[in-house]
């Protein structure tokens, strides 16, 4: 007997088996990830003060959202084809904003990343192969699993705030001769900047740090936690740095 082949059918067919992968993809590398990897990245829960948390948030991209986004195949498509269609505006300007709003349909999702890339290198596999394994499942299992507070917490405790200091509490006690729950808008702000970064050091490239505290006060003012005229002043203030415990080695 002859069987006639739809072409539709056939299309259709590929479609939904090519879904159906995509959909089973992710799951199974996350898993791959959860057995390769040699210690599960678990979070923080140190208590943020609230200035600090919210600039924090703000830096990462968190927006107004007040929980983070489980990655999935369908969040992922989503962002993408939101990049994909950001690239059609005319100046770098509306792409970079246009960018930078697609992310706030994953909130903090280079944050996600970025903690799981510190957890690694933290034990030291980050040259190791099974890495992108290990990547894929401490991301996928922080977006399902974790607080907001979870991550800014931790984010906190392990991250790297500028080239000398390594979480909250000594980079703001180094820069500012202040606890995180003393430090102002501007100094939480610029804290938030240079989160994340533990190539620049403050002492060497002030105004590049300056801007960086500038674009964290402009998020903030936008997530309604700060005013405009907060936001404005802050961006006038000096750094306020402190003397650096030791020389910093700035590049010539």
């Amino acid at each position: 007997m002859r069987v006639r082949i739809n072409a539709w059918h056939a299309v259709s067919a590929l479609l939904i088996a090519g879904l159906a992968g995509a959909v089973l993809l992710l799951p199974a590398l996350s898993f791959v990830g959860d057995a390769l990897q040699p210690v599960v990245l678990e979070p923080s829960h140190s208590p943020v003060p609230p200035l600090v948390a919210d600039a924090m948030w703000a830096r990462t991209l968190g927006g107004r959202a007040t929980e983070l986004q489980p990655i999935n195949p369908f969040t992922v498509g989503r962002l993408l084809s939101c990049h994909v269609l950001a690239e059609r505006h005319v100046t770098a300007d509306e792409r970079s904003k246009a960018h930078d709003d697609c992310m706030t349909l994953m909130p903090a999702f280079q944050a996600v990343g970025y903690m799981s890339t510190v957890h690694l290198r933290n034990e030291g596999v980050w040259q190791d192969p099974r890495v992108p394994f290990a990547q894929i499942a401490n991301m996928t299992r922080v977006s399902a699993k974790w607080t907001r507070d979870d991550l800014l917490s931790t984010l906190a405790e392990r991250g790297e705030f500028g080239a000398p200091f390594v979480g909250i509490t000594a980079a703001a006690r180094g820069y500012f001769g202040r606890e995180p729950g003393q430090v102002d808008v501007p100094q939480a702000a610029m804290l938030a900047g240079v989160m994340g970064n533990y190539r620049i050091n403050p002492w060497c490239s002030p105004d590049a740090v300056a801007k960086m505290r500038g674009r964290v006060l402009g998020l903030m003012r936008e997530n309604g936690t700060i005013s405009a005229e907060a936001a404005e002043i802050a961006d006038r203030a000096d750094l306020g740095l402190m003397a650096p415990a030791s020389e910093p080695h700035c590049p010539s």
